[in-house]
């Protein structure tokens, strides 16, 4: 009799355990992992102060917990692998606008200064020499402009006066080449009138 007692444990034991590793509970395979922990706490049945849970419904959540967390975890190393790599790649683009910068920095001085003489100028102490030659030649230009007008304007009256004392002198040399004929012919005459 104990063995028929025992024996009818032990078949209604093992019932309820493939009862309960073989109920499907579809609610355990969909929503969160939060909603699948809630079900299980409504569906289990209470003994004076204890939960009484399916150890099949817990070990299902157990296994969407485990495989969440290993999600996660995934998740979390890929996360950081893109963040190492993104910093990786910020660098790099920090260090290459700083160059840039410096290029920037070295082009707009370039820019900003000329060298002229070999000595590298700012464009507007440049453009001050540039403008100081062109009006320094510009008034030479008027100098030698008015140098040349006033040249030519004492050629034209030392031509003048030159000719008016080529025609004094031209008149001077008729004038004292008449009186010497005139001499010459009174002496020739004096001497003519004497030897007679």
């Amino acid at each position: 009799m104990k063995k028929t007692i025992y024996f009818a444990f032990l078949l209604t034991v093992s019932v309820n355990l493939f009862a309960q590793n073989n109920i499907n509970q579809p609610e355990l395979n969909s929503g969160t992992i939060e909603s699948q922990f809630d079900y299980i706490i409504e569906k289990s049945t209470k003994f004076r102060d204890f939960q009484l849970i399916r150890e099949a419904s817990l070990l299902k959540v157990k296994a969407h917990t485990l495989d969440s967390i290993k999600t996660v975890r995934k998740d979390l190393l890929t996360a950081n692998k893109s963040i190492a790599q993104n910093n990786a790649t910020i660098n790099e683009l920090e260090k290459e606008v700083e160059g840039l910068k410096s290029e920037v920095t070295s082009i707009s001085k370039n820019v900003d200064s000329i060298s002229f003489a070999g000595i590298n100028l700012s464009k507007i102490n440049y453009n001050m020499i540039v403008w100081s030659l062109i009006i320094m030649l510009l008034l030479g230009l008027v100098i030698f402009i008015s140098m040349f007008k006033k040249g030519a304007n004492d050629t034209k009256t030392a031509q003048t006066n030159l000719n008016k004392l080529e025609n004094d002198l031209e008149s001077f040399r008729k004038k004292a080449m008449l009186k010497e004929q005139e001499v010459m012919r009174k002496l020739q005459d004096e001497l003519n009138k004497n030897a007679h």
